[in-house]
């Protein structure tokens, strides 16, 4: 039972001893690929079109936003975030369920036709839309008030 023991503090030690890596915002940030287009909010307020006020600018690497007045509370809003062209790959559409929700980001799926973001505001007003392209492989879209 003591050489159990032992082997078992011996194994509990070594464990704690182990360092894990985890990168720093500097190495994060320096590993993300930016994306090589404009990017649009675009949606039954836009008509669907790549309107310039709707491009999204980048706040920091791999993140983009663009703000919209959403003026009717309780309307649902579609949108998709795509470039002029609607190119595979960055025809961004919801992955498994598209109503947005303030402030909980949802996964995108940028190969999709169909697959618009729903967002209803309770309150009119401005609204920022923020595409989170540090994982290429894996965006996020989120909505914000302001």
């Amino acid at each position: 039972m003591k050489k159990l023991s032992a082997a078992l503090m011996a194994l509990l030690l070594s464990a704690c001893s182990s360092q894990v890596y985890v990168p720093d915002q500097e190495t994060i940030q320096s590993n993300v690929k930016p994306l090589d287009r404009d990017m649009y909010l675009r949606g039954d307020f836009t008509l669907w079109d790549a309107e310039p006020h709707y491009k999204l600018g980048a706040q920091q690497p791999g993140i983009y936003t663009v703000r919209a007045k959403f003026m009717t509370p309780g309307k649902v809003y579609e949108f998709k975030i795509a470039d002029e062209s609607w190119s595979k790959g960055f025809n961004c559409g919801y992955q498994s369920s598209g109503s947005l929700q303030l402030n909980k980001p949802i996964p995108a799926n940028c190969d999709t036709v169909y697959n618009y973001f729903s967002f209803a505001p309770s309150k009119k007003g401005w609204y920022t839309i923020t595409f989170d392209y540090r994982n290429s492989a894996s965006p996020m879209v989120m909505v914000s008030k302001g």
